[in-house]
């Protein structure tokens, strides 16, 4: 027998029942082609294992890329002054933080790195 056949796979009686869409090549050799579950009398087709690893892979370089935009963003305002504290009283106690523009170019150019390596996995 050649062909294509589809075979109940799992039973949960009385709610979800799934079948699997598969070819078969000689009475040994199946190929898998597609899997189908039925939901409380709805047929729905299940998605295949690479699109949703693909969805899922997508969704975490989109965080990742945002992230590192966000963390980008933060640094390229460090070591500048704002308006606010040009202006203020000398009784104000405002801490002054020494910044090493070195660490920040290297912290920077990392930041850069990552970043394209990203953009190219992405696209």
């Amino acid at each position: 027998m050649t062909g294509i056949e589809y075979m109940l796979s799992e039973v949960m009686e009385p709610h979800l029942f799934v079948i699997h869409k598969q070819k078969r090549d000689s009475p040994e050799k199946v190929t898998p082609m597609l899997s189908y579950y039925l939901l409380d009398g709805s047929i729905y087709q299940a998605p295949l294992l690479c699109n949703v690893f693909a969805a899922r892979i997508g969704r975490a370089l989109f965080y990742i890329q945002k992230a590192f935009t966000t963390a980008a963003s933060k640094l390229e305002k460090i070591g500048y002054v704002d308006a606010e504290n040009e202006g203020a009283a000398p009784d104000s106690k405002v801490t002054k933080v020494t910044i090493d523009f070195k660490e920040v170019k290297q912290v920077d150019h990392i930041l850069a790195s990552l970043q394209c390596k990203v953009n190219l996995i992405s696209e």
